[in-house]
């Protein structure tokens, strides 16, 4: 049994059924066709045989009035015409036309053997199909009598006698059409399904190269294509914000938890004073809030898209807020460094986002600083400029997955970050007008 289980199978069963509905088509039309033409031909040769009809007459008729010879093939009739009837000269007629026109039967209203199918019939042509034949009912007035001419299509027409061939014929042609259409159909419809071959066996591969086959294209390929290929983006986009946040949490929550374990073994210490365990306590309280704060980070990171509240937010008064939440590395106040913040700026952004920017951005330039931190405002631009700590660490001090981390933040702000290092300065920029 043919199989439509595949698209190239679809394409050739949808395209002979196609073929062979035309065919159909074709044939009924091609019989109405020829049975239309007979009909005409039928009724031109009853209004040819109709005017032959009432030219006799009307020629009976003037010998009739001027008594002169009787035409030579209707010898039959009596030489004084004047004293013929009506239904005699009708008769007379009908066995000449007889002779002349072996296909046609004329009948008249008075005379005898008229068929009971005539009889209701009016003015004009109609078919019986009955008796397969055309008939033209006409009228003599003057008469006052009726004629039917009745033309017999049977033995006139041979396409009964021709329709078996005709049909074999019809046939075979229709065979012949529907097996080049399933060779067509077969060659087109695997010119259309490689492209979406081609295409599954791209998107089947571990790593497919993007953009996928066909994404070009201006047809339903190229539209399938496109679809494909945002589809595997985002399904890469997902996978990457995945891996980065394991990898955040693993590395960034590392700090924190090592706080508390300290602390809490400082806590568990017989011999630790007030002050120490005061201080742990601080120290375990200001380290769940950065692990608080870090998880919140790393969980609107991972979404597919950050759905943010913007308003207007005072750049001074935030970062002022967020230099109250900073746990400095520092554990002598009289090594703190110095800030100076200049100007000031409003800018319209997220203020959770923002805040976990800066409070990221501070805490790294605190960290890392040797004596002063200046911080440069306007309503576009936040440029946080340190001086670095001679032979200090920096991946220690912060930066390493947390520049990464900044830079993400950044991007969920739709801001644009610089970061700038030499040997004894860092500089980092933030536009937020891009």
């Amino acid at each position: 049994m043919f199989k439509v289980d595949k698209f190239n199978h679809v394409l050739t069963a949808t395209f002979l059924m196609y073929t062979s509905i035309l065919c159909a088509v074709y044939a009924y039309l091609l019989f109405h066709a020829v049975h239309e033409i007979e009909n005409q031909a039928a009724q031109i040769y009853l209004q040819n045989a109709q005017v032959d009809v009432l030219k006799e007459l009307n020629t009976i008729e003037l010998q009739r009035q001027s008594a002169t010879t009787v035409p030579q093939h209707l010898t039959m009739l009596p030489k004084d015409l004047s004293r013929v009837s009506d239904a005699d000269i009708i008769n007379v007629l009908i066995k000449h036309f007889k002779q002349s026109r072996p296909l046609l039967n004329i009948y008249s209203s008075i005379t005898a053997n008229v068929p009971a199918y005539l009889a209701p019939l009016s003015v004009g042509f109609h078919e019986y199909k009955s008796e397969d034949a055309q008939i033209l009912v006409s009228r003599l007035p003057e008469h006052n009598i009726t004629l039917y001419l009745v033309y017999d299509e049977t033995n006139a027409s041979r396409l009964d006698e021709n329709t078996p061939n005709l049909i074999v014929g019809l046939t075979s042609v229709a065979l012949l059409i529907c097996f080049i259409g399933i060779m067509v159909s077969i060659a087109l419809s695997r010119k259309i399904a490689e492209p979406l071959k081609r295409l599954a066996q791209e998107v089947s591969k571990p790593a497919p190269l993007l953009p996928l086959i066909g994404h070009n294209r201006a047809d339903e390929i190229g539209t399938l294509s496109r679809s494909f290929t945002a589809s595997i983006e985002r399904a890469k986009q997902f996978l990457y914000r995945e891996k980065q946040f394991s990898r955040h949490v693993s590395h960034e929550l590392r700090t924190p938890l090592s706080i508390i374990g300290n602390c809490v073994s400082l806590l568990k210490l017989e011999r630790a004073t007030e002050d120490a365990k005061a201080t742990a306590l601080t120290r375990i309280d200001r380290a769940t809030a950065n692990m608080v704060q870090l998880i919140e980070t790393f969980l609107l990171l991972g979404r597919e898209q950050q759905s943010g509240i913007i308003s207007p937010i005072n750049l001074r008064q935030a970062i002022f807020a967020e230099l109250d939440k900073i746990d400095s590395s520092n554990t002598s106040t009289s090594t703190l460094p110095k800030i100076l913040i200049c100007h000031d700026g409003i800018i319209q952004s997220d203020a959770a986002l923002l805040g976990i920017l800066l409070n990221n951005l501070l805490r790294n330039a605190l960290a890392s600083s040797n004596s002063l931190v200046r911080i440069t405002l306007s309503d576009e631009q936040l440029l946080i400029d340190n001086d670095i700590v001679k032979d200090h660490n920096v991946a220690q001090a912060g930066f390493g997955y947390g520049t990464e981390i900044i830079n993400r933040i950044a991007e969920c702000l739709r801001c644009q970050l610089t970061i700038s290092k030499s040997a004894d300065r860092y500089k980092v920029t933030v536009n937020f007008n891009h």
